[in-house]
């Protein structure tokens, strides 16, 4: 009679074996979920300074707007694992109480151009400057009069839209992102710069002001 002996598994062995398991799990299925999904890139205004703005009002309903101001402009990619490349033009478009008086551009669509790539968990920061000296703007007279209040108080309330479009690694086709930036800006001088506190922007509703 052959005798038959049954041998166990050591708890050595055994520990190697869970841990070669997991290790492999998580080479396998760690990149999967990190490419799987990705988030939009998020924008922020870093800061702001209005050099100038003043209003010329005429008969027919069209005002016309005197400006000076200076904008820096964060767009950050906040995957973990995703590079981001902008396809197409970045631009701003600044407004009050709703209608637009100025738009600039933040970065052309040129995919030599420094910045049109952000890698993952990195920030691209673009810094614009935009003045007029007449730019007309339809105000009506509740916003002329809001515009009034607001030179009184010595603050200017003014929306920001930044508008552009990217695509992400190891996604098919472009997503476009418009988003909305709220600012609130004093008059600064050379010698006196007024405080700006950061803004985060949010998707923008078409009735943004």
């Amino acid at each position: 009679m052959v005798g038959h002996q049954e041998q166990k598994m050591g708890w050595p062995a055994c520990c190697c074996l869970c841990w070669c398991t997991i290790l492999v799990c998580t080479v396998i299925y760690v990149p999967i979920f990190l490419f799987a999904s990705y988030s939009d890139v998020s924008v922020t205004v870093d800061d702001a300074s209005l050099g100038r703005l003043s209003l010329a009002a005429s008969g027919n309903g069209t005002a016309f707007l005197a400006y000076n101001l200076s904008l820096t402009v964060a767009v950050r990619n906040g995957n973990v694992a995703i590079r981001a490349w902008r396809t197409a033009p970045l631009d701003a478009e600044l407004r009050f109480r709703g209608r637009p008086f100025a738009t600039v551009r933040l970065a052309g669509a040129d995919d030599g151009e420094p910045g049109h790539r952000i890698r993952a968990l990195r920030t691209v920061v673009y810094r614009v400057a935009a003045a007029a000296e007449r730019a007309p703007v339809e105000l009506g007279s509740d916003r002329v009069a809001e515009f009034a209040r607001e030179r009184v108080a010595g603050e200017f309330q003014l929306g920001l839209i930044v508008a552009g479009e990217f695509k992400y690694q190891a996604h098919r086709g472009r997503h476009s992102i418009r988003v909305s930036c709220p600012l609130k800006l004093s008059l600064s001088t050379s010698t006196a710069p007024a405080a700006f506190a950061r803004v985060k922007c949010t998707e923008a509703c078409e009735d943004d002001d």
